[in-house]
């Protein structure tokens, strides 16, 4: 785990780690659709997968700070906003790439300091939970690349790391 940090820095190196894993996202789409360079793919693919985890585990600590905080007195505070519904939300979740999850997800994070920093908790917890979210759907996406170019060419010389 993460060493005991203020959340709003947990947020920030979230914050961080996403915008990195989506930088090596997109190297890797560039380097297996462009370059048909499949190993750098798969570097640029696994580094980003290490930023996932760090980012994922920064959200987490944020978020255990804030479950001490639980019955902080935020009146009119709403799970979600009434105009729009759930569905619409899953929906959004489905239709964007891994490398977009990791936009939303700092976007989220960024969110959550502000909320934080005016010390309404629940709000900056509500929204390191859509940053998780974002970052388990990134995580989703990159193991199923994953399992595409094992499929496709885990059994190809030029797919090994060496």
């Amino acid at each position: 785990m993460t060493p005991a940090h203020d959340p709003t820095d947990h947020h920030m190196s979230a914050a961080s780690h996403h915008e990195q894993a989506a930088h090596f996202h997109r190297e890797a789409a560039r380097h297996y659709q462009v370059g048909k360079d499949y190993a750098q793919a798969a570097h640029q693919a696994l580094t980003a997968h290490g930023h996932e985890l760090r980012a994922l585990e920064h959200g987490q600590s944020a978020s255990e700070v804030y479950a001490r905080h639980e019955g902080s007195p935020l009146p009119g505070y709403l799970t979600r906003s009434p105009d729009k519904p759930q569905s619409t939300a899953v929906a959004a979740h489905l239709s964007l790439s891994g490398a977009a999850h990791h936009v939303a997800a700092g976007q989220h994070h960024a969110q959550a300091e502000t909320h934080c920093s005016a010390e309404h908790y629940i709000r900056a917890n509500h929204e390191t939970q859509k940053a998780l979210g974002h970052g388990k759907h990134a995580i989703f996406h990159a193991d199923q690349a994953a399992l595409r170019h094992m499929e496709q060419y885990g059994h190809h010389p030029a797919a090994e790391l060496v």
